[in-house]
């Protein structure tokens, strides 16, 4: 029998099979091919065929794929996988080692500077506020699209967020609480969209929070890493994962809530930072803190269910008025939107969740001037046909990728989740 060439395993192919499963903690051979994580991606990408590659020996060859360097990390294919296989994180291993030259010669398929700016976003985001409105400005000129498309490849039919000249911590420090909280402490995560773009949002949590009995302090302001692990900069998201886990450790062990309001930030503390922060000691402490960080909806759905939700929401204001709810991917895979629609139907709204995959902007996906399309035929798939079904309602997403998406293909412009609620609290006498 002649053996086809394409399944001949190349020369030193269990060496770089092995780094492929040491650098995604991922067995490719447990994958036997049934295809569920193809046929679910939103993009219309082949992570099957990724993974093939890999157990072929064809490492290399599986690097060059277009789905290993167009992959949003969504996360579709994890749930789709009856074998518990995470292709995102082998398709971040493979792109690691092209771009280090582990594979032969040193290359890379991405934009350096692009990366870069997404990767550090903390600190270009916080340049951005400091100069708004000036920086603001400068992003709206004319031509601003079509030379940020030219040096840094985000598409010129995208709108960049505003940078808020007052930061959500600088709002915080001088802001008087809305509660005496009697219930004890919580921290509440900072995360740099928040800090820096859409400080409301921290508001509305802050006052939420204070309104239900909690004495909030903010958990500072270190990246969780993020961006930086979407973009493969894992040395520099190692050294935020650390960070994090050291300056918040003394919370978990006094079990003192951490909440957030963005999924993917949250949930990097209980997906990434174990692997990442290096020592076992540290990997023990980023698994003693993984429970004690709860994005907000979940947080205050526990007290829900507890029936100790001190929070009284004032129906006349909501008035029965539609909601659809998106859940943010991430959010979908490893938490549950159901948090948030419990507490929307508890603040008298009559809520209910869209039945769809991936928005289409997957954190800085959509931004990106090649996968434009895919992401415009992604939220066409299933995000805008569930909103075309309640023309009236108001959107409520919890992701900031998934609210900009909204924003930028639709005329409706999506809350927080926090906003929603906090806007139909009953008044303080």
């Amino acid at each position: 029998m002649t053996v086809p060439t394409t399944a001949i395993p190349r020369p030193g192919s269990e060496q770089l099979q092995s780094r492929v499963r040491d650098l995604s903690g991922q067995n490719v051979f447990a994958c036997y091919q049934c295809g569920r994580c193809t046929a679910t991606c939103p993009f219309s990408l082949n992570p099957q065929q990724v993974l093939r590659r890999v157990q072929l020996g064809q490492v290399a060859e599986a690097a060059e794929l277009e789905t290993t360097w167009r992959c949003a990390s969504c996360f579709s294919c994890v749930v789709a996988c009856p074998k518990g296989v995470d292709p995102p994180r082998v398709m971040q291993a493979l792109r690691i080692m092209a771009t280090s030259g582990e594979l032969g010669r040193k290359h890379s398929k991405t934009h350096r500077l692009r990366s870069r700016l997404i990767a550090m976003n903390h600190r270009t985001a916080k340049i951005g506020s400091a100069l708004a409105p000036a920086s603001n400005w400068a992003l709206s000129l004319p031509g601003a699209a079509v030379v940020s498309e030219l040096v840094l490849g985000i598409h010129r039919s995208r709108r960049m967020p505003e940078f808020a000249r007052t930061s959500f911590a600088a709002w915080f420090s001088l802001h008087a609480p809305a509660g005496d909280g009697h219930r004890g402490p919580v921290l509440l995560f900072l995360d740099t969209y928040m800090d820096y773009n859409f400080p409301a949002i921290g508001m509305a949590a802050t006052e939420l929070l204070e309104r239900a009995g909690f004495a909030v302090s903010l958990a500072g302001n270190v990246c969780c890493g993020r961006p930086m692990i979407s973009k493969g900069f894992l040395a520099e998201a190692a050294e935020q994962a650390r960070l994090n886990v050291e300056r918040l450790a003394g919370a978990a062990t006094e079990n003192v809530p951490i909440v957030g309001c963005e999924p993917s930030c949250l949930l990097t503390f209980h997906r990434e930072y174990p692997s990442l922060v290096g020592t076992e000691e540290l990997r023990k402490a980023a698994e003693a803190l993984a429970p004690k960080v709860v994005l907000i909806d979940a947080f205050l759905d526990s007290l829900l269910q507890a029936g100790e939700l001190e929070l009284a929401f004032d129906r006349a204001k909501s008035g029965g008025r539609p909601v659809i709810l998106h859940g943010h991917c991430h959010q979908k895979v490893f938490s549950s939107p159901a948090a948030g629609l419990r507490l929307l139907r508890e603040a008298g709204f009559d809520a209910d969740v869209t039945n769809a995959s991936c928005c289409g902007m997957a954190g800085s996906f959509g931004y990106e001037k090649e996968n434009y399309e895919l992401s415009e035929k992604a939220i066409e798939r299933g995000v805008l046909p569930a909103l075309r079904e309640w023309p009236e309602a108001e959107v409520v997403v919890m992701g900031v990728s998934c609210r900009q998406q909204i924003d930028h293909f639709t005329d409706r412009r999506p809350k927080h989740l926090v906003e929603a609620l906090r806007d139909v609290l009953m008044d303080v006498p």
